[in-house]
């Protein structure tokens, strides 16, 4: 007689304390590790990973420290170094740390006085280190902006209403990249929206204003050029909606 036995699948990964078991000990993880340790060796005196903790120093001194925790940070990681200018015009690098937390994370900039400055996929610095650009906010393929900030004064941003990607400075006030735009909710399919592809060239213009100057339409997943019945957007930055920051740091 031949007893078959029902076979219960497997539970998937539980999280405890926070921890993504899809990130612990994964390919992923072993990659983001490896950035970190080429990061740290190109940039000498910039960070020191000892185990849980990651030291990040400022002209030979350390201004902050944090240590991997389960019930907060699951992981901190050194991902990105961009060279930025000083009030005196100097430029220096700055660590680009991301959090690791549950099934997100958040990467900021930190600051010499310890401070953390947000910023949101692709973020490049100008050649003289004098712009920053980032997604002002989490962005999506089918909605996103694109702000820039005039260093080191990081409370003067302006934004643009659309997110860009792969940008390429040309000089140190223009660039170019592949962006993309909102027109609003599509009514006939709300699982969809009208984010229309392009790319664009960036600049500042004389009058002290970025302007954001569609060249052509691009598909959304290949990039490739195409033809639309639809004039090309030309967009202005400007400030983001009061009040953004507390005035008062």
């Amino acid at each position: 007689m031949v007893v078959l036995v029902a076979c219960k699948p497997a539970p998937p990964p539980q999280r405890a304390e926070g921890i993504d078991p899809t990130f612990e000990g994964s390919e992923d993880e072993k990659r983001t590790m490896a950035v970190e340790a080429a990061l740290i060796a190109a940039n000498p005196g910039l960070a020191v990973r000892n185990d849980r903790d990651l030291t990040i120093f400022h002209k030979g001194e350390q201004i902050t420290s944090y240590r991997n925790d389960p019930t907060g940070c699951q992981r901190y990681f050194l991902t990105g170094v961009l060279k930025l200018r000083d009030k005196a015009g100097d430029t220096y690098p700055v660590a680009g740390v991301t959090c690791h937390f549950a099934n997100s994370e958040n990467t900021y900039l930190v600051l010499p006085n310890s401070d953390k400055y947000l910023v949101h996929e692709d973020a490049s610095a100008s050649p003289d280190g004098r712009y920053l650009v980032s997604g002002f906010d989490r962005a999506d393929k089918t909605q996103g902006s694109l702000a820039i900030a005039e260093w080191p004064k990081v409370r003067d941003v302006v934004i643009f209403p659309a997110h860009c990607k792969g940008i390429v400075w040309r000089d140190g006030t223009h660039f170019s990249a592949t962006c993309w735009h909102n027109d609003g909710p599509n009514e006939a399919n709300p699982y969809d929206s009208f984010a229309f592809y392009f790319k664009a060239e960036i600049s500042l213009d004389a009058a002290g204003k970025w302007q954001m100057e569609a060249t052509h339409w691009v598909d959304r997943d290949t990039y490739q050029p195409k033809t639309m019945a639809k004039p090309l957007y030309h967009f202005t930055a400007e400030p983001p909606p009061a009040p953004h920051f507390d005035k008062s740091t």
